[in-house]
């Protein structure tokens, strides 16, 4: 097993925050035919997901994105590859969302 670990820190705040999280487990997640559950709490959210191969977690909070993924032998491969699209896609949506892009 390989762990890939991200977080990014934001200033949207949680209501934003959680809206993000939800567009990407319908949107890029199930692309990637990942299985979402999300759970919402009064000071932070959480959404875990899966499929062969892959599982994983993201806590989402007003000010951050925190995503640990554990990775089976066979993706353990690709984890550069999941490393740096995470970072660019997590990026670009709390651009958008900032009002930045």
């Amino acid at each position: 097993m390989s762990d890939v670990k991200f977080q990014q820190s934001h200033t949207l705040g949680l209501p934003k925050a959680r809206e993000l999280a939800k567009q990407w487990a319908e949107g890029p997640a199930q692309k990637m035919g990942l299985s979402c559950k999300h759970t919402e709490g009064a000071e932070e959210d959480t959404i875990n997901f899966e499929r062969m191969g892959v599982n994983g977690t993201m806590k989402v909070t007003g000010t951050s994105f925190d995503i640990n993924i554990k990775l089976g032998m066979m993706m353990a491969a690709f984890k550069p590859m999941i490393e740096a699209e995470i970072s660019k896609n997590f990026g670009r949506m709390i651009e958008k969302a900032s009002g930045q892009a």
